[in-house]
């Protein structure tokens, strides 16, 4: 039987969603793509439930026009600044007489890395497995089928305030949406961005947001940091209009269609006629002006970035570079700023569309945009849950239930 998958991206600016049906030979079938305007959300949290509601009750109604199925599996992005990283290790005794690791060895060894305490109203929102050791060899993947006498694992815990994720689920419950599960935004970009052979080399993922900007590390294939920082694109927006004195509605416009993340290159001389950006707006404003003001508050959102990145306590080895993604990334010269304040190699991320079977040319031009990484990822995120769930239903229950949403 296929199943329908939804991404649900809740964006501060906007709420981008992805229904795909995964068929019975795993292959992924693109059914819709939306995008509209958010209301209610900021720095990715609800801080206005009404608002939110009627936004999300709409998109549910839509939804099921296509089918009544698309609003029962749905992942949804969680992004905000009290998510919190912890490193943590679990340790567990081989229970078999033969030594030999299996399943619910695995499974002991995961709770005991669980087995932490968090602050007070906080939650492990995931328990991402870095590498088992076997008799304290390392940097193994899968241990079951291998003998040893004592099993343990390295994992990153990613904590987050309940109250948050309980309101994110209660909203969305209340309007029909059932929650498969909330994914860490960085994560979900990764999954629908990332090759193996970037992770396997050291990468940093970037997605600039409206209301935040979060990132996730990864060396040798293991998530070495994850965090969200609490300022996106829509302050670069907030400072065009203060300093350009125009509405914040122009001030979006100007970024858009005539912002630079590099001011020196653009002329001095070089200005916008802001009646060509908004009928009601008057005046002209200097070009080599708006791109000052991006580059002075991306160069302050990529310093949040390092100091993140300073913060795992050691030097972490990015031979893959960085790669930038959301909203904000399509920003003019915007590589080349992240290359000059981080010193490493960028690139765009975009998500992989090959993935899925589509039908509609017109779903595939929206997918394929920075905008789009989330949401594109959560799908992913939901097919590889019900691939883990087929191959070992109980297992991946326990682990889905225990590890992402306790």
């Amino acid at each position: 039987m296929n199943h329908l998958i939804t991404g649900l991206d809740v964006g501060s600016a906007q709420m981008k969603c992805v229904v795909a049906e995964r068929r019975r030979d795993g292959n992924l079938s693109l059914l819709s793509v939306t995008k509209l305007p958010s209301a209610g959300v900021r720095k990715g949290v609800f801080v206005d439930v009404e608002a939110a509601t009627s936004v999300l009750r709409d998109l549910a109604l839509d939804l099921k026009k296509i089918s009544r199925k698309a609003t029962q599996n749905v992942f949804v992005s969680m992004n905000t600044e009290h998510m919190r990283p912890r490193s943590s290790r679990g340790i567990a005794v081989v229970a078999r007489a033969d030594q030999e690791i299996q399943d619910d060895d695995v499974d002991r060894v995961n709770q005991a890395s669980q087995a932490v305490k968090l602050a007070p109203n906080y939650l492990a929102l995931h328990n991402i497995i870095r590498e088992y050791f076997v008799d304290e060899v390392g940097d193994i993947l899968d241990p079951r089928g291998m003998t040893g006498n004592r099993l343990e694992v390295s994992t990153l815990i990613l904590e987050t305030f309940a109250p948050q994720v309980n309101l994110l689920l209660k909203t969305l419950g209340r309007v029909g949406f059932r929650v498969a599960g909330p994914i860490f935004n960085p994560l979900a970009s990764a999954e629908a961005i990332l090759s193996k052979r970037q992770k396997d080399l050291g990468v940093l993922l970037v997605d600039f947001g409206f209301g935040t900007t979060s990132l996730v590390a990864y060396e040798e294939s293991k998530v070495v940091h994850a965090r969200s920082i609490p300022v996106g694109s829509g302050y670069i927006t907030n400072d065009i209009a203060i300093g350009l004195k125009t509405s914040v509605d122009v001030a979006e416009k100007l970024k858009v269609a005539f912002g630079s993340a590099i001011s020196r290159e653009v002329s001095r001389r070089d200005t916008v006629n802001l009646t060509d950006v908004d009928a009601s707006a008057e005046g002209e404003v200097s070009r080599r002006f708006l791109a000052e003001i991006i580059e002075v508050r991306l160069a302050e959102t990529l310093g949040f970035v390092q100091e993140e990145l300073k913060t795992v306590g050691r030097d972490i080895q990015l031979p893959g570079g960085v790669v930038i993604t959301g909203g904000g990334a399509k920003l003019a010269n915007i590589t080349d700023l992240v290359k000059q304040e981080l010193k490493l190699p960028v690139q765009l991320g975009f998500p992989n569309v090959g993935i899925f079977d589509i039908m509609n040319p017109a779903h595939e031009e929206l997918l394929d945009d920075t905008e789009f990484s989330t949401a594109v990822g959560l799908v992913l995120w939901g097919s590889k849950q019900e691939e883990s769930a087929f191959s070992n239903p109980v297992g991946a229950l326990k682990s889905f239930l225990k590890n992402l949403i306790p």
